[in-house]
């Protein structure tokens, strides 16, 4: 039935008739491609032999409602769903993320080896850049984001814990940082420039890319940066070649050393870049970029006096954090109240609650453990796809109900992860590909979800699978011949 439906039959002779003839067999003879020529040709009477009455009312429905429905019908109907405005195309991403993925296990060579420290990842349409905060491991890999094959890795001079993109596609200018420098690279890392901060923070300098824009987080302020645009090569001003050019700065306020620090990823953009949310430690603030004037203003803040923030991320509609004590948080952005759920619950009932929680009562992490790692989050209108506190899994929310509506498995369907609640399968860093869909998610593996939207997706993400799945094989099959040439030792 899939296969009919996606023809995007007509039900209407007469919009058959507008369109070009073509018959069944692709014959200009053969009858028009509408429902009812398939009813009566030997294809129909299979569907009528496998289909019930209901299935096939559902499949005229929604052949006509496929057809019928005009754009703005599409916006609203879609955002209604999903939280989405751009119609059929939102109603695709919308409806991706309910099925299952395309699921690569260990899709980085990168994070395959010795001590990993916490890899960190970022993209944009064009490339995706890990760093690992090891010592013995201060390299980049930039890899292509449409298939994740390697273009080229580089040592730097400095320690990278965190990675950003910014500048245009094509032109990229790769940010990476530790808790004192911010370096700067484009083009074949010929050009660089290094920032240096007498930062508090000791687990890094947070910063978020944009096409135009570079932001960073320290010692509680806000920077805006410029980046620079265009071929420095070619540029006539041979003594200009900064590539981040300071155009804002701003305290946030005055307090406690500790209070404005960020301290894991809370960095985040709204849709489209034109926002930001920042996290700190018991505060959220919303900043609004101006591009065009170099200018950025806060126009939200969330006090949370009760718990300790650890991530934040910005939907159209909404404001996400996630919390140590394992929850994640969300408020109406428009109002800055924070939604509650009514929820039904195996041991308490029905109950009004102000948190999300993919771990169950049977399932609860030791209230003991020391460290646990924050929730990695990405929005996509009322949808929420979080990393989850039950080893390697991801969780698809949402946000307007509150319902956990799907946690994918697959790792451990495939035998290839353990799910285990607690220990090194942690994921320390989670990055959105736009062009497959698909969410990296990098830990002691950098495992890959891909939810494909067209078939372009599907056999881009299955050829990833393929060639993982066979450079793994060709492995093991190089550990077994030298254990056996061992053996004969």
């Amino acid at each position: 039935m899939q296969k009919v439906d996606n023809m995007s039959l007509n039900l209407s002779s007469n919009r058959a008739a507008k369109r070009p003839h073509i018959g069944i067999n692709g014959g200009d003879d053969d009858p028009p491609l509408d429902l009812l020529s398939l009813y009566q040709s030997d294809i129909g009477g299979r569907i009528l032999s496998y289909a019930s009455g209901a299935d096939l009312c559902t499949l005229d429905i929604l052949n006509k409602q496929f057809q019928s429905l005009t754009t703005n019908q599409w916006n609203v109907v879609t955002k209604d769903r999903f939280g989405m405005n751009n119609g059929k195309e939102g109603w695709k991403i919308g409806t991706s993320f309910l099925r299952p993925p395309v699921f690569v296990h260990n899709v980085s060579m990168f994070v395959e080896e010795g001590d990993l420290g916490t890899p960190q990842v970022a993209a944009n349409e064009s490339i995706v850049v890990d760093v690992s905060d090891m010592a013995s491991n201060n390299g980049i890999q930039i890899r292509d984001a449409s298939n994740l094959v390697k273009i080229r890795s580089i040592s730097t001079p400095m320690n990278n814990w965190k990675v950003s993109v910014c500048g245009r596609i094509g032109s990229e200018v790769i940010v990476t940082s530790n808790k004192k420098k911010i370096c700067a690279l484009w083009g074949d890392f010929t050009h660089a420039t290094q920032l240096e901060f007498a930062s508090r923070s000791g687990y890094g300098i947070e910063t978020i890319g944009c096409d135009t824009h570079l932001v960073v987080v320290h010692n509680g302020r806000i920077q805006l940066y410029g980046v620079r645009q265009g071929d420095i090569n070619n540029n006539n001003n041979n003594n200009n070649t900064e590539l981040l050019s300071l155009k804002k700065d701003i305290r946030v306020e005055e307090g406690p050393a500790d209070e404005y620090e960020v301290m894991d990823k809370k960095l985040a953009w709204g849709p489209n870049n034109t926002h930001f949310v920042a996290g700190y430690p018991h505060k959220i603030c919303v900043w609004k970029l101006d591009a065009t004037n170099n200018e950025i203003t806060l126009v939200m803040t969330i006090d949370v006096p009760n718990w300790d923030v650890t991530n934040v991320a910005l939907a159209e509609d909404y404001i996400v954090a996630s919390s140590k004590n394992k929850k994640v948080h969300i408020w109406n952005r428009s109002t800055g109240d924070k939604m509650l759920y009514r929820k039904a619950d195996e041991f308490w009932g029905v109950v009004s609650s102000g948190h999300l929680c993919d771990v169950g009562i049977s399932q609860q992490l030791p209230h003991d453990e020391e460290f646990v790692w924050p929730l990695f989050l990405s929005c996509h209108g009322n949808i929420l796809v979080s990393t989850s506190h039950i080893g390697c899994a991801i969780c698809i929310w949402d946000m307007k109900t509150g319902e956990l509506i799907k946690r994918h498995n697959e790792a451990d369907e495939q035998g290839v992860v353990e799910m285990l609640p607690v220990g090194f399968a942690a994921v320390t860093d989670i990055a959105h590909l736009k062009r497959l869909n698909a969410f990296l998610c990098a830990g002691e593996y950098e495992n890959m979800w891909a939810f494909p939207t067209n078939q372009v997706q599907s056999e881009s993400a299955l050829s990833i699978r393929n060639r993982v799945d066979a450079a793994r094989l060709e492995r093991e099959n190089v550990s077994d011949s030298e254990s056996e040439s061992e053996s004969d030792w």
